[in-house]
C-alpha cells in the first residue's frame, strides 16, 4: 500500500504546483459542495489565502449559485473580494462521478473577465453610437472587406442612389462602379493594405433607374474584431456641389461679360472715331476729285477698323454663348505689329513715338488673336496717356523657357508704388477726371489669364513697364 500511495502523493504535489502556476482560477469541491482544493489564482481574485477557502461552499464565499447546476455549467458570475470590489468571473464547472454513480467531486475553473467585459461593453456602446451617427448623417457611410465587398451601408445610400441597403450587402464594389473608374478604385483599394492607411478618390456609383452619381470619398483601413482588415468609407454626393459650381461659373461669366461689355463700349470709341475721320477724308477727297490713291487708303482704313469693331463684338458674343472664344495659332510679333498700326493715329495725336524691337522666329501661341491684340492696344494707349509729350514707347518681344513675353515700356510719369497692386482692379483708374474708365487693364488681365498667361508690372528705372507672358502652342493643332 505504501508503494502505491507514494506515486499518488507525488502526483497530487505536482498537480498542486501546476495549478498554482496558472492564471486560471481552479476549485475542487467535494460531494457536499465544500472547497477541498483552491489554487493561488483564487487568492488574487478573492483577496484571501487559499487555505481560508477550504471547507467553505462557493455560496458562503459570495459567488456560488443558489440553485443546483447541471453536470456541466458555464456562465459569468459576480465575485466580491474581501475589500468589497466586485469582479466578473467566467466560470465553467463539471461534475465527476465515481464508478458506482455517486458524485466524486466538482471541478470548477474561472477566468477574471472584468476588464474584458468592460471593454466589450464600451465597444458595443461605441458601435451603437457609430450606428446612430452613420444612420443620421448626410454622407454615405459604408464598411467593406479588405477586397471591397460591402458589409454595411447606411440609409443615405438609398436616399442618394435609390437602392436599399440589402442591395449592397455581400456585393462587390466593382459591380456598382462606372466602368471607367474600375482601375483607379482598384488601385486605391490595393493601397489600403495596412491598418491606419487612408486614401481619397472620386468615384461614380450606379443609380437606380440608370446613370451614375459622382461621389467624393475617403477610405481608411482598420482591423476588425475578428482580426481581418476592413475598410471604412465616407462619401459625399458631388451633384449638388457640381451644380452650385456650374451656377457660380455662369454667374461669374455674366459678371465678366458685363465688365467685358463695358470695355467693348470703351474700345469701340477708338475705331468708330477712326471710321468717322476716314470717312470725312474719303468724302472730302472725292468731292475735290483728289488722286484715287488717297481715297483708296482712307477707305482701306475704314474697312480695317470696321472689321475690328465686328471682331470685338463677335468675340464678346462668343464669350457670352460659350465662355471661350475661338482659338488658333498666332505669331505674337504680328499681333504686336497690328496693335501698333491701330494706335498710330492716336500716337501722333498724343505726341508719342513708337519703337518695335521684336525677336524674330518666336514660337507660336494658341489663342484668340483679336483678344490678345486688344491687350496690346490697351497697354499702348495707357502708355500714351502716361505723361506729357514727347513720350517714347518701346515694344519688345522675346522667348521665355515656357513661351513668349512681350513688354510695353514708356518713359512717362510711372505708377505710384501704393497703387501698383490695384491697377488691375475693375474701375480703378489713376487718370482721375481725364476720362479713364479703369476697365482696360482689368479686361487685359482677364484675357491673358484666360489664355493661361500672366500680365504684371515690372520694375524699371523710369516710367512703367508691363510684361505679358503667354505659353507657346503645343505640337498638336491649334
Amino acid at each position: 500500500m505504501a508503494a502505491a500511495a507514494d506515486p499518488r502523493r507525488a502526483f497530487e504535489a505536482a498537480a498542486g504546483i501546476l495549478l498554482d502556476g496558472i492564471d486560471i482560477i481552479a476549485l475542487v469541491l467535494d460531494p457536499a459542495g465544500r472547497v477541498v482544493l483552491a489554487n493561488r489564482a483564487c487568492e488574487d481574485v478573492l483577496g484571501m489565502p487559499a487555505d481560508k477557502l477550504l471547507g467553505r461552499t462557493p455560496l458562503e464565499l459570495g459567488f456560488g449559485p443558489r440553485e443546483a447546476c447541471g453536470d456541466e455549467a458555464t456562465g459569468d458570475v459576480e465575485v466580491c473580494d474581501t475589500s468589497g470590489r466586485v469582479r466578473l468571473v467566467a466560470w465553467t464547472s463539471r461534475v465527476l462521478f465515481a464508478p458506482d454513480g455517486a458524485v466524486s467531486c466538482v471541478v470548477a475553473t474561472g477566468t477574471d473577465v472584468t476588464d474584458a467585459r468592460a471593454n466589450e461593453q464600451r465597444l458595443r456602446e461605441s458601435e451603437r453610437r457609430f450606428r446612430e451617427l452613420a444612420e443620421n448623417v448626410n454622407d454615405l457611410v459604408a464598411e467593406l472587406t479588405g477586397d471591397g465587398v460591402f458589409t454595411y451601408v447606411n440609409p443615405r445610400f438609398e436616399t442618394v442612389l435609390g437602392f436599399p441597403p440589402e442591395h449592397y450587402l455581400g456585393s462587390s464594389l466593382d459591380r456598382q462602379l462606372h466602368p471607367d473608374d474600375l482601375d483607379d478604385v482598384r488601385r486605391t483599394v490595393a493601397e489600403l493594405a495596412e491598418p491606419g492607411v487612408s486614401r481619397q478618390c472620386v468615384m461614380r456609383l450606379a443609380r437606380r433607374g440608370g446613370g451614375h452619381c459622382t461621389l467624393e470619398s475617403v477610405a481608411r483601413a482598420f482591423p476588425a474584431r475578428d482580426g481581418t482588415l476592413r475598410l471604412a468609407v465616407i462619401a459625399r454626393d458631388l451633384s449638388e456641389r457640381t451644380a452650385a459650381e456650374a451656377e457660380l461659373r455662369r454667374a461669374d461669366r455674366l459678371v465678366t461679360l458685363g465688365t467685358f461689355a463695358a470695355g467693348v463700349a470703351h474700345e469701340i470709341n477708338n475705331p468708330v472715331g477712326a471710321i468717322l475721320l476716314g470717312s470725312e477724308i474719303a468724302l472730302e477727297r472725292e468731292r475735290e476729285t483728289a488722286p484715287q490713291g488717297h481715297a483708296a487708303q482712307a477707305l482701306q482704313r475704314i474697312a480695317d477698323h470696321a472689321r475690328r469693331c465686328g471682331a470685338i463684338v463677335g468675340s464678346m458674343l462668343a464669350f457670352a454663348a460659350q465662355g471661350r472664344s475661338e482659338r488658333r495659332r498666332h505669331d505674337v510679333n504680328q499681333l504686336v505689329q497690328r496693335a501698333a498700326r491701330l494706335v498710330q493715329g492716336y500716337a501722333r495725336e498724343r505726341g508719342a513715338r513708337l519703337r518695335l524691337a521684336c525677336t524674330p522666329e518666336l514660337p507660336p501661341i494658341v489663342g484668340n488673336g483679336v483678344e490678345i491684340e486688344q491687350v496690346f492696344v490697351n497697354l499702348l494707349r495707357n502708355a500714351m496717356e502716361s505723361g506729357r509729350a514727347p513720350l517714347s514707347i518701346e515694344i519688345t518681344t522675346e522667348r521665355t523657357p515656357h513661351g513668349v513675353c512681350a513688354r510695353v515700356r514708356d518713359d512717362g510719369d510711372g505708377i505710384p508704388e501704393h497703387t501698383r497692386e490695384r491697377v488691375f482692379e475693375p474701375f480703378f483708374s489713376t487718370k482721375g477726371g481725364s476720362g479713364g474708365t479703369g476697365l482696360g487693364l482689368a479686361i487685359a488681365r482677364r484675357i491673358v489669364a484666360d489664355h493661361g498667361g500672366e500680365i504684371r508690372v515690372e520694375d524699371c528705372a523710369a516710367g512703367t513697364c508691363f510684361a505679358v507672358e503667354l505659353p507657346c502652342a503645343g505640337r498638336g493643332p491649334g
